[in-house]
């Protein structure tokens, strides 16, 4: 026997596993069931505890799960359809508030401002100003601030023609992008769990 000599020492650990498990040739079990029927109460009292752990250990394993409730689980885990996602975002069109080309600003207001467009917008329970100014005949620039928790985690995306832009509003909503290709920006603003379009601009 490998681990265990009878008559001339204790069981080892892996002796008393192997015996426990049945992993062992018929002429070494043999030789420890000899050694565990002498006076040897140590080596009965480690087989026995030995057993009880083992056993512990077996009942304490998580059976399998059945493959139609692992099905199921995987189910709930789907993609949604491209179709589902296109209709949830034609739904999340952001609402004009206020266009100061439509509702013209105060004089002072617009001595102060110069041609700057002002809007404002509801993204549900947000809101987003815009201010687009003049930079040159094919350039503006497009500053605004974003009313809405945690800001930062936003993002503003200016699409026209081929080109995108995206910016990420600070802390405080605030943001600012340059040399915005003059012409009707698409503009997408997406935040955790949410994304809203502005209408095109006019």
């Amino acid at each position: 026997m490998r681990h265990h000599r009878a008559g001339r020492s204790h069981l080892d650990l892996r002796s008393a596993l192997d015996y426990l498990e049945s992993r062992m040739k018929a002429g070494e079990r043999r030789a420890v069931e000899d050694h565990l029927g002498s006076p040897c109460a140590a080596c009965r009292e480690r087989v026995r505890d030995l057993g009880q752990f083992v056993e512990r250990m077996l009942l304490d394993r998580v059976p399998a799960v059945p493959r139609i409730l692992h099905e199921r689980a995987l189910q709930v885990f789907e993609p949604v359809p491209a179709r589902a996602r296109r209709e949830r975002l034609r739904a999340s069109i952001a609402s004009l508030l206020f266009d100061s080309w439509l509702q013209p600003l105060p004089a002072a207001t617009r001595r102060a401002v110069g041609e700057t467009r002002r809007l404002r917008y509801a993204l549900g329970l947000n809101f987003l100003e815009l201010e687009l100014e003049a930079e040159s005949p094919e350039s503006r620039t497009l500053r605004g601030r974003l009313d809405a928790p945690d800001p930062s985690l936003h993002t503003i995306e200016v699409a026209l023609g081929g080109e995108r832009l995206s910016v990420r509003p600070d802390a405080g909503g605030a943001f600012v992008l340059d040399r915005v290709p003059a012409g009707k920006p698409r503009i997408t603003v997406t935040g955790p769990g949410q994304r809203y379009r502005i209408p095109p601009l006019k």
